[in-house]
């Protein structure tokens, strides 16, 4: 029986839309082990959650059955490590308001926190505003789990949702962000201008490439697959920002999203190519589900020479013991008397055993 979460904030801070990894057979089965090594280390990093099944976890290719996989795996992984993040399932991104309810509901049985919702784009030139519009308050008044409004015009027929499409639905008590893969910082800066909107709001950036300008504007982070390769150093971009030290930020802004340039640039083929290479996974876990092809083999060439520079910088990082603060303390990162970057001696160890 699934727990209805309906009204819950939407936290800021990082999150990571995961990739889906699928074993080297003829029927392409979901690969657990890694699956399940990559939520491991996501959370340890301390991102703020994560998009199971979105656009980069090839949504569009998975079952029914195999979402609700993802969503359970997921929320135990992030249990047991003792991250308390958000578990998101998306992409929810049927083509009827019926089909998006069932998918919600599946969600929220499957321990899903959220939903994040594409509009319906099949019969894209009679999807008006006011379709739209109708489509998610309709949806979330029916939905078990929050809705995140999710804006990707390049993977819904070019649908639009203008920022005052998106600030009516603001203010649905069940409508609880957005995330913006629209990569449109006027958006962003129009709907945080004044959040007045009755309940709360939560504005996300759908890349790192303009993650200090969102933070700048008032935005709460982002939605971002360079954090599959990068985490912590995403999540220390957007710590320092949020802290003002935008000076800092910018120095490692700059390396994290060259690497998120360098996955765009070589398409999504080229971005599962990234995480797998970047985290020495099998090679396996590169490979699409069909009919998608791999990487061609200037894409790879081009990924490691571009990728392994901020590889190295997040290997640092994890050396160092720096994790999001969703696994630090709140008393100034210190207790009895041990100060770690935020994370508890406790905690480490108990990560450093897993």
């Amino acid at each position: 029986m699934s727990i209805s979460k309906r009204g819950t904030e939407l936290p800021g801070g990082i999150y990571c839309p995961i990739a889906t990894f699928f074993l080297d057979t003829p029927g392409q089965e979901l690969d657990m082990e890694t699956n399940i090594k990559h939520f491991e280390f996501l959370a340890k990093a301390g991102v703020a959650g994560v998009a199971v099944q979105g656009s980069t976890g090839e949504s569009v290719a998975l079952t029914r059955e195999e979402k609700k996989i993802m969503i359970r795996t997921a929320k135990e992984v992030f249990e047991r490590i003792g991250n308390p993040g958000i578990i998101i399932a998306g992409t929810v991104g049927a083509q009827s308001t019926w089909e998006n309810v069932q998918l919600a509901n599946d969600a929220a049985e499957a321990g899903a926190d959220f939903i994040l919702t594409l509009p319906p784009s099949y019969y894209a030139p009679a999807m008006t505003p006011d379709a739209i519009q109708a489509f998610y308050e309709d949806l979330a008044d029916q939905s078990p789990l929050p809705v995140i409004i999710y804006s990707y015009p390049s993977v819904v027929s070019g649908i639009n949702m203008d920022s005052d499409l998106v600030m009516r639905l603001a203010r649905h008590p069940n409508i609880a962000g957005v995330k913006h893969t629209d990569h449109d910082v006027g958006r962003i800066a129009r709907e945080c201008r004044d959040k007045n909107y009755g309940s709360p709001f939560t504005v996300l950036g759908g890349a790192t490439d303009y993650l200090l300008g969102t933070v700048a504007y008032g935005g709460d982070g982002a939605i971002t697959g360079i954090s599959n390769v990068a985490p912590r150093a995403t999540i220390k971009v957007y710590e320092l920002a949020k802290a003002g030290k935008f000076a800092e930020a910018r120095k490692l802004a700059g390396e994290v999203s060259k690497g998120e340039w360098v996955m765009g640039r070589n398409k999504f083929t080229g971005a599962k190519y990234s995480i797998q290479f970047a985290n020495n996974y099998p090679a396996s876990a590169a490979k699409t589900r069909k009919p998608v092809p791999e990487v061609e083999p200037s894409g790879r060439i081009h990924v490691e020479s571009e990728v392994t520079p901020l590889a190295a910088i997040e290997r640092q990082l994890e050396k160092e013991g720096f994790v999001g603060e969703i696994l630090s303390t709140k008393s100034n990162g210190t207790t009895n008397g041990i100060k770690l970057n935020g994370l508890t001696q406790k905690i480490k160890e108990t990560v450093n055993s897993l």
